[in-house]
């Protein structure tokens, strides 16, 4: 009997860096709601930004490490994740990638309070950003399967 074939991350991934690339407003539009839910709660503006780029940047160093045991988990068993887990590792992933960056490019006084017809533009630069960042995982994912199997 044949062994099973190889899934590889890297395909699945460039199909959602496709979408990422000509959707990077999405990240920004679920960081203004939860922004946005933040000041409902009575947080002030640039303290909910910072509280939000403190999370999504812990999100960042987690998620991966969440993702590998998980993957070392299923080789182990004989097993492969398959391309629905990579995928919501992907949008988590995206999102926190993107949301990180945009604090290396702006501030949370100027996201709240200056009005220079930009505000917010560094987060479609960042999710273009992060479409490397997640094909360098994948090529990642994909040794440790083919390393593992």
């Amino acid at each position: 009997m044949a062994a099973p074939k190889r899934f590889k991350y890297i395909n699945s991934t460039l199909k959602f860096s496709i979408a990422g690339f000509f959707l990077p407003a999405a990240g920004a539009i679920l960081f203004l709601v939860l922004q946005l839910g933040l000041l409902a709660l009575g947080m002030e503006c640039s303290l909910a930004i910072k509280a939000l780029w403190t999370m999504t940047s812990f999100g960042l160093v987690i998620t991966p490490i969440i993702f590998i045991r998980s993957l070392l988990q299923k080789l182990g068993e004989g097993k492969q994740l398959r391309s629905n887990k990579l995928f919501i590792f992907n949008i988590f992933q995206y999102f926190f990638i993107q949301c990180s960056l945009t604090s290396l490019f702006t501030s949370s006084q100027t996201l709240c309070y200056v009005t220079d017809g930009q505000n917010g533009i560094e987060f479609a630069f960042t999710g273009w950003m992060a479409i490397p960042f997640l094909i360098l995982l994948s090529l990642i994912f994909d040794r440790l399967t083919k390393q593992k199997l």
